[in-house]
């Protein structure tokens, strides 16, 4: 079990994202064109609930695991270009988080999905991690490194992330189990260990 922790961060864009000393986190980073318009309109309504409701409120959970199902429901079709399908674009994302450790983050678990990824972060040594920081180099790094290895150019994650600050052990374990059965649970495979792209 976690020890309570204080929170060192609260930022708001369009979605908030607690900050907590000594936190471990569920990431998930979309490409911009992985969902349809009205979806999009949707989780807007979605997001302009969550920053009118207190943060450690019942209803800020509730909200934000709506905002998360319904994303999920239409990341899992696979829907826009998909890129992360080619194997040379999950491989730049398997290099990038191999690398993360080196940056006192380490990523023991995620899934990289046609349109989307997710990621389990925790701290790789005593410092606590610098979230908004480890995402926007991490997003920069591997948006360049996807780009260069399909070939192509411009904009391909979505400017926001999702992420979620683990409470307790419990709490990482169904996020571990989440992980591993998404491209399952999409019909990508049948079993998790068959996908080479998910740890």
């Amino acid at each position: 079990m976690f020890a309570r922790v204080q929170t060192t961060r609260f930022t708001r864009g369009r979605l908030p994202h607690w900050e907590v000393e000594g936190g471990r986190y569920f990431v998930t980073v979309r490409c911009h064109d992985s969902l349809p318009r009205e979806v999009v309109a949707r989780l807007q309504e979605i997001q302009g609930s969550v920053h009118r409701v207190e943060p450690k409120s019942d209803e800020f959970v509730r909200l934000q695991r709506q905002y998360f199902l319904t994303m999920e429901k239409f990341l899992d079709a696979g829907s826009g270009s998909a890129p992360l399908r080619r194997d040379e674009a999950a491989a730049a994302l398997v290099a990038a988080f191999a690398a993360l450790p080196d940056e006192g983050v380490s990523v023991p678990h995620f899934a990289i999905m046609p349109n989307h990824w997710h990621a389990l972060l925790e701290p790789a040594g005593t410092e606590s991690i610098d979230l908004r920081c480890v995402m926007t180099r991490l997003k920069g790094r591997t948006s360049r490194a996807v780009n260069l290895a399909l070939g192509r150019s411009g904009t391909l994650w979505q400017r926001e992330w999702f992420d979620r600050w683990m409470r307790d052990d419990a709490e990482w374990s169904r996020c571990v189990d989440y992980v591993r059965l998404n491209p399952v649970k999409a019909g990508l495979v049948r079993d998790w260990q068959e996908d080479p792209w998910t740890r």
